[in-house]
């Protein structure tokens, strides 16, 4: 059960982080000062409401490729992923990283279908290439720890979960499941 909400927030937040690049345009002002500054604003924030725009706008941001094929492509892999057509996805994927190798959302998405999928070493390795690219990447790294629970590695997930939560404080369910997990890990060394 708790896999099975796992993959359907992964599939939520991908329809999220997608929606506002459904129709190919120019790229957002994405400069690593507006999205410091951003950041900043959402460590700091204590209003939950300005918290989930901050974070649109950020998923917002991460979402243009500054391409129309591939932001296309993306579209079309995204909408088969809504479908349960896992394999198109993941077909569709692997063309928008070989021709935007430098935008971190492909591989984001990439390595969502390989977890949905069960196929978490390539999972794995697409996200260690999402953290290169933008290391401040709050769902990589939730979907990191969501990973290590998979692989029963509870200290790396909660570890995931932590670095996550360092960079957006505002994500609930994470902090839900890094609490279950450090009562459980009670007296453990990580």
């Amino acid at each position: 059960m708790r896999r099975l909400l796992a993959s359907i927030a992964l599939v939520l937040l991908l329809g999220a982080s997608m929606s506002c690049s459904t129709e190919p345009g120019p790229r957002v002002d994405g400069t690593r000062s507006s999205l410091d500054t951003l950041f900043q604003r959402l460590r700091t924030t204590p209003s939950g409401e300005e918290a989930r725009m901050i974070e649109i706008t950020i998923r917002h941001v991460w979402a243009q490729s500054g391409s129309r094929p591939v932001d296309a492509m993306t579209t079309s892999a995204v909408e088969a992923i809504h479908a349960g057509d896992t394999a198109a996805a993941l077909a569709t994927l692997d063309r928008v990283v070989a021709m935007a190798p430098g935008w971190a959302e492909g591989w984001n998405l990439r390595a969502t279908v390989h977890y949905l999928r069960d196929e978490y070493g390539e999972a794995l390795i697409d996200i260690e290439r999402v953290l290169a690219l933008e290391p401040r990447h709050f769902g990589a790294l939730a979907g990191l720890g969501r990973i290590f629970l998979e692989l029963e590695d509870k200290q790396a997930a909660l570890k995931a979960f932590e670095a996550a939560l360092a960079l957006n404080p505002h994500l609930d369910d994470v902090r839900e499941e890094s609490n279950d997990l450090r009562e459980e890990l009670a007296g453990v060394p990580i």
